[in-house]
């Protein structure tokens, strides 16, 4: 579908407001900078592809944050079954900040709904109850969950940072 005018404008000023945050979180779901960007880009893409439903939907963030996790999740379910398929491999990438690298890969450690409650929360800065409305659960549950993440990565840093000052 091509878009005109006034719908191609509005796309392009609600990309340009919401790309940054998207691609964050990417980051964080995947912990590779290329991948993040590729999942990004997918996502917009099918953003634009339905757009006469995005423009008219009541949350449009949410809904890309809804396909951005989705596709993540159908990553890691294809790269498990690769990796039980074929030999492992090393891919090489220049990674941009090693810490960052490092936080990717400890949000990475957590479980599904941690992560993706501690990524909603943290990175787009939603509140618990819209946290909980965008994953059908309680609030109470996602409170929990925001507050294990933090605590297994608080854990987890606290743990690499002892190990790296022995060194």
């Amino acid at each position: 579908m091509a878009l005109e005018g006034a719908d191609q404008e509005e796309f392009e000023r609600w990309y340009l407001a919401t790309r940054n945050a998207l691609t964050g979180a990417a980051f964080l779901y995947v912990g590779n900078v290329d991948e993040a960007l590729d999942l990004t880009q997918e996502t917009y893409a099918r953003a634009w592809q339905h757009w006469n439903v995005v423009y008219g939907h009541p949350n449009r963030d949410a809904w890309i944050r809804h396909v951005l996790h989705n596709l993540a999740v159908s990553r890691w379910r294809r790269l498990n079954l690769e990796s039980s398929r074929a030999p492992s491999r090393v891919e090489a990438y220049e990674p941009v900040d090693t810490y960052d690298l490092d936080l990717a890969r400890l949000v990475a450690r957590l479980p599904a709904n941690q992560r993706r409650a501690f990524v909603l929360h943290v990175v787009f800065d939603l509140s618990v109850d819209d946290v909980a409305h965008e994953m059908k659960s309680p609030a109470g549950t996602v409170r929990s969950w925001i507050y294990r993440a933090r605590t297994a990565l608080a854990s987890q840093i606290e743990s690499d940072t002892r190990l790296t000052t022995r060194r």
